[in-house]
């Protein structure tokens, strides 16, 4: 069942909190201020990237109203309490009413939002949910209604951009920001609201370089985002993950595959094991790995953070960050950081791949 935010299970932070000053400097320049979010996961290039940057995705192809309410229903459906009262509080200095909200919230059918609307929301949180993959009779339903095959891509992009950043932030605990939780209510927020809102809008982000030559990893899931520009930040996000240090390429193929394997998402099936016989890898061996979750090109470590990323596909939040909480000591926080980050990834690439495959 869905829960409301006040009913949300959260932990004290599982990740600690590392400075990184010439990367604060740059997240101030671009949003303002650094957050919490923002300096837990400094020690991952790649990680840190998306964090500052894939909140903000502006959509083209859709109307914004869509793109505000899919942060909301994607942080409520992945039960992320961090990520759910930013949506929440975001939606009211935009100007959207708590009764719109509360609507919202508690998926009651609302008269004022015509037929297409309402589709983009059971879209929205039926894929978010995707237990355990994502419905294809919905993206059908949105064609039928008049969406295009673009605008179908690009709100699919940004409902598995925000699980993606739900799951880094959930696995993490990040803190609620009870500042900006309270604001909305606050005697400064109501007067100067109109500020504030513009202020959000203008730090909104969008890919401007466009996606050249062919796709380096999971060309099947970029290629659909050709013509928007999730193509290039999907493209960027996967290339920077696999060729990340911090974890040996062999295992977060695996992790991949894994996610692939449990999803039944054959492109994605294909992909890694592709990649695993690249990588050294014997068909008989791939195959191994997935049924044991383990393998002799893997060391101790590694194997815990595979054994792991099948509990990431669906999980509960306690139970989830007391085993992040322990596996973290066990093989150290850059580690951690970087498999929660690679765990997270791999669920939103195979979920968009199952959609529009």
């Amino acid at each position: 069942m869905t829960e409301l935010l006040n009913e949300i299970e959260w932990s004290e932070p599982t990740i600690s909190i590392v400075h990184d000053k010439k990367w604060e400097a740059e997240v101030k320049a671009d949003i303002g201020r650094v957050a919490d979010v923002h300096m837990r996961t400094s020690p991952s290039p790649w990680l840190r990237k998306i964090i500052l940057k894939w909140p903000r995705y502006e959509a083209k192809e859709f109307p914004r109203k869509l793109a505000d309410i899919c942060g909301l229903v994607a942080a409520q459906e992945n039960a992320c309490r961090y990520c759910f009262g930013v949506a929440r509080s975001w939606m009211r200095l935009w100007g959207y009413s708590e009764k719109m909200i509360n609507n919202i919230e508690r998926n009651v059918q609302m008269a004022d939002l015509e037929e297409k609307e309402r589709a983009f929301i059971r879209f929205c949180r039926n894929l978010s949910r995707s237990n355990p993959r994502p419905p294809k009779k919905d993206r059908d339903e949105l064609l039928r209604l008049g969406y295009s095959e673009l605008a179908i891509a690009e709100m699919a992009f940004l409902i598995v951009n925000h699980c993606f950043v739900n799951r880094v932030s959930t696995f993490i605990a990040v803190p609620p920001m009870e500042e900006l939780e309270n604001l909305p209510n606050s005697l400064l927020g109501k007067a100067l609201r109109p500020l504030f809102g513009w202020k959000l809008r203008s730090i909104g982000w969008t890919e401007t370089k466009a996606l050249k030559g062919k796709p380096e990893s999971f060309p099947g899931v970029v290629q659909k985002l050709i013509g928007l520009p999730a193509a290039y930040a999907m493209n960027e996000a996967l290339s920077e993950a696999l060729e990340s240090e911090a974890l040996s390429r062999k295992l977060k193929i695996l992790m991949f595959a894994v996610v692939a394997h449990s999803l039944e998402c054959k492109f994605c099936q294909a992909e890694t094991a592709a990649m695993a016989m690249e990588c050294g890898f014997t068909e008989e061996e791939f195959n191994k790995a997935l049924a044991t979750l383990s393998s002799p090109h893997l060391n101790e470590q590694e194997e815990k953070l595979l054994a792991w990323t099948r509990e990431t596909i669906h999980f509960q939040n306690a139970p989830m960050q007391s085993r992040i909480r322990k596996l973290a000591k066990e093989v150290g926080e850059p580690m951690m950081l970087e498999a929660i980050g690679v765990a997270s990834l791999a669920n939103s690439t195979v979920r968009l791949a199952v959609l529009l495959g």
